[in-house]
């Protein structure tokens, strides 16, 4: 088995840490590897580091944290990371793990640094295109072509890289083709994962999903338009309200439920724009172990995300828990590995092409003519579950583990939407 020193600049008690660094940890960490945590938690965290350090402790997990600051910008995220070098080069020196596993852009650098001073293997968990994001969208764009001009150097000497999507591995290949001998077998794909134990229909009360209904004043039998996460430009809620525009000129009595911690105002701005009333609208958030009663009363669900050549390595966390629990969806082409994940074939769902009128009411009637799913959607859906993305990583890690010293190098690359 091997011996791992994380790294995370995301915090274990942010959604993203709950959803998609923890379980994995503990997954692999119940198979025997014996896994270091460095992360970079915010303040006023008491209560949920406390659970997770017990849930830690429980499987062996080491977990050592820093102070998250974002606050000035730049010099801030450049801080933390120094807190996080000093924490990791310690935890390396004392322990001589066997790798550094590196989860996103800014901790490559000192993944990189540690992999020179001690010897150590470094697989690169790559998550999104980060530098790209930040050129396009962000503040202080030289920062990010700074960061992207160094990327070759950054990946270079990764001994495996992991990505999100085929298309961000196949990216990164003609990109910087030096990077694991520019061979396609270096690079594992490991889109964003499901815990298929937690979101189960099978295990969700229907009085408990009826209790919501009726706490959402949801009519019995109202189609429900679900959109699950946060809100923001990513997300293109104006094309959202065009779908639920269309899906009430069929189904008059929609709902559209915002299971969100964010946005209700940009929402109902939105909607107003589109002539939609606001008694049409349900707005709620939920702790992650609640979230499958809402999704229970789901119909369909949008899953509208910016198709630009940065969103590569996109895949969007939502999927797997949505189709886990048999919720078709509507989606957009053009990012991460969408087009070739969804069919209504496979999984009920349909991606557009477009956003004219004729084409979201198409994609609306095929999802909502579907036969009865079942379980049909969750069964074809085993690539989003934890426990294979648990198993890809375990055998990364034997891999590294054992791998001589001239082995070539993988990288994990996409990110969680």
């Amino acid at each position: 088995m091997a011996t791992i020193l994380y790294l995370t600049q995301d915090g274990i008690t942010d959604h993203i840490g709950q959803a998609q660094i923890a379980p994995y940890l503990m997954g692999l960490a119940r198979l025997g590897h014996s896994i270091h945590i460095v992360s970079a938690e915010k303040a006023g965290r008491e209560e949920p580091i406390a659970r997770y350090r017990a849930l830690f402790d429980a499987v062996g997990i080491r977990w050592t944290r820093v102070r998250y600051a974002n606050r000035p910008p730049l010099v801030s995220s450049f801080w933390t990371m120094r807190l996080m070098a000093r924490a990791a080069e310690r935890i390396a020196a004392a322990e001589r793990p066997d790798l550094v596993h590196c989860r996103s852009y800014l901790p490559l650098g000192l993944a990189a640094r540690l992999k020179r001073r001690f010897g150590m293997k470094y697989l690169a968990d790559f998550r999104d295109f980060w530098a790209d994001v930040g050129i396009e969208t962000k503040r202080f764009k030289f920062v990010y072509r700074w960061f992207l001009a160094r990327e070759p150097a950054l990946l270079g000497n990764a001994d495996h890289v992991v990505t999100l999507t085929d298309r961000a591995a196949d990216l990164l290949i003609a990109r910087h083709p030096h990077v694991a001998g520019g061979r396609r077998d270096n690079y594992t794909v490991i889109p964003c994962c499901a815990d298929f134990a937690l979101f189960d229909p099978a295990k969700v009360d229907p009085a408990a999903a009826e209790r919501r209904r009726q706490a959402l004043a949801i009519p019995a039998g109202a189609p429900v338009l679900l959109y699950l996460g946060s809100l923001g430009a990513d997300y293109l809620l104006v094309h959202m309200m065009d779908l639920f525009r269309e899906l009430r000129a069929i189904r008059p009595d929609a709902v559209f439920l915002f299971l969100a911690n964010n946005g209700r105002e940009l929402v109902e701005a939105e909607a107003a724009r589109h002539g939609i009333p606001g008694e049409a609208l349900r707005f709620t958030s939920s702790d992650r172990r609640d979230i499958p009663e809402y999704l229970a009363l789901a119909s369909v669900s949008a899953v509208f995300i910016r198709p630009t050549l940065s969103k590569a390595g996109c895949s969007p966390t939502k999927l797997g828990e949505l189709f886990a629990m048999n919720v078709p969806i509507v989606a957009n082409s053009g990012y991460g590995d969408i087009d070739r994940i969804v069919s209504p074939e496979r999984n009920g769902s349909v991606v557009v092409k477009d956003f004219a009128p004729a084409t979201l009411r198409a994609a609306l009637e095929t999802v909502l003519s579907h036969p009865e799913r079942g379980g049909t959607i969750r069964a074809a859906s085993g690539e989003f579950s934890l426990e294979e993305g648990v198993r890809r990583y375990d055998r990364i890690y034997r891999k590294l583990a054992g791998a001589s010293e001239g082995a070539g190098a993988t990288v994990v690359a996409g990110e969680a939407c």
